[in-house]
C-alpha cells in the first residue's frame, strides 16, 4: 500500500471509482484535473406527475427515479450519480406533493423506505426534498 501512497503523492491516479490526489496541490490545480459532471435540470420545471424515465439517465439513474416516480408521484425529480461513475452515491433532488405538512426529516424517511434495499449497497446519498406548492398541482 506504501507504493500506492508513494506513487499517489506524485501524480493523480484512479482507485476504484474515487480519485486519489497529491497531497500538496493548489485548489485551481485540483479544480482543473477535476472531469466536470452532468448537473442537474435546475430551472426546468417538469410536468405533473413526472412521466416517463429521462434519456440521460444510465441503468441504475433510471431505476431509482422509476421508483421514486411510482412510490411518490413528484412533480419534479432529478437522480444523479455523483461517485464517479461507480453507483456508490447518488444525490436525489424530489418535489411531491404528498410531502405537505411534513418536517424535512420525515421526507427524507419516505425517500430513503422506498429506496432502502438499494441504500444498503451505496456509500452514502444526498437529498433534496420538498413539498410541491398547493397552487403548481
Amino acid at each position: 500500500m506504501s507504493v500506492l501512497r508513494n506513487f499517489a503523492r506524485r501524480s493523480k491516479v484512479d482507485v476504484g471509482c474515487f480519485n486519489v490526489l497529491p497531497t500538496r496541490i493548489s485548489t485551481a490545480t485540483a479544480a482543473r484535473l477535476l472531469v466536470p459532471q452532468r448537473q442537474f435540470s435546475t430551472g426546468v420545471k417538469l410536468g405533473y406527475p413526472v412521466e416517463g424515465v429521462p434519456e440521460h439517465l444510465d441503468e441504475k439513474e433510471a431505476g431509482i427515479f422509476e421508483k421514486l416516480r411510482e412510490g411518490l408521484s413528484p412533480s419534479r425529480l432529478d437522480v444523479k450519480d455523483i461517485s464517479g461513475g461507480c453507483g456508490s452515491m447518488y444525490a436525489v433532488e424530489i418535489e411531491s406533493p404528498k410531502f405537505r405538512g411534513l418536517t424535512t426529516l420525515k421526507m427524507h424517511r419516505e425517500v430513503q423506505g422506498i429506496l432502502a434495499e438499494d441504500i444498503k449497497g451505496w456509500h452514502g446519498i444526498q437529498l433534496k426534498t420538498k413539498a410541491t406548492p398547493v397552487g403548481e398541482e
